[in-house]
């Protein structure tokens, strides 16, 4: 099976059958309530909830500026369990899974998203249903780490980045200009490529265009390192380097799996 989900031209079962099952809310997190909130989501046409800044929050970024991503739910999928009590009483619970993803070429994908300093291990109860429900529907389930496996730079570029993926209506006037400065320069730094279109438009006027065109794919930079004003693009993407950050963690499943 392709997967081709960039053909799928209507999403409106999906929409129903994976609606948010529950809104995020403070509960047990007092100490804390500025960590849950909202984005919205240029992939879903919406706002997305999270209940993690540094988990759900900026996984869904990632999810965001990764071009194989094709739609993804957040708080979508009920998944049955069963928990021993401490008098040895078998509960039937439920939990729900954080998100369903769908990436272009790749099987849906339902995530368990952990946010802290440290790295934790799911319930083994929950872990098996979770890994049950998700191989009986032909899916991948995996639990990630985004603030521990993404390197802090990465993390810094990904939050600045993706405050320039929706375009400006004055973009596309400015892209055929840029694109043949672009060919011209070969590797440039973008406050050099961006002062180069002055006195027909001031410098800062470019700069957004510049940085929208590497969140979405166009343009490449390396991300290892703080991406700025002096940063140097080129004709290129960082789409592997964004997919890399999302199917490394599926080495986090390995290990568990290791370990049952």
């Amino acid at each position: 099976m392709n997967w081709e989900w960039s053909k799928k031209r209507d999403w409106s079962k999906e929409d129903l059958l994976y609606a948010r099952k529950r809104n995020v809310s403070n509960k047990g997190s007092h100490e804390h309530e500025h960590i849950i909130g909202a984005i919205y989501s240029v992939r879903m046409k919406r706002h997305v909830q999270y209940e993690s800044l540094w988990g759900e929050c900026l996984f869904y970024y990632l999810l965001e500026l990764d071009r194989n991503t094709v739609r993804y739910y957040e708080q979508s999928v009920t998944v049955p369990y069963e928990k021993l009590t401490k008098d040895f009483v078998l509960m039937k619970k439920e939990h729900i899974s954080d998100v369903l993803v769908f990436r272009e070429g790749r099987r849906p994908h339902l995530f368990q998203i952990k946010g802290g300093d440290k790295l934790v291990e799911q319930s083994p109860s929950i872990f098996k249903a979770c890994m049950k429900y998700a191989a009986e529907r032909g899916w991948d389930y995996t639990i990630v780490h985004p603030k521990i496996s993404i390197p802090l730079v990465i993390r810094n570029n990904i939050e600045f980045l993706i405050n320039y993926l929706q375009p400006r209506f004055y973009y596309n006037d400015w892209l055929p200009e840029l694109t043949y400065r672009l060919e011209h320069f070969k590797n440039i730094d973008i406050y050099r490529l961006a002062k180069s279109f002055e006195p027909k438009i001031d410098h800062r006027h470019i700069l957004p265009i510049i940085y929208h065109l590497i969140a979405t794919g166009m343009l490449k930079t390396d991300l290892t390192k703080k991406v700025d004003h002096t940063s140097f693009v080129t004709f290129g993407s960082v789409d592997e380097e964004i997919s890399q950050l999302i199917e490394m963690e599926g080495k986090n499943i390995e290990i568990m799996q290791a370990r049952d």
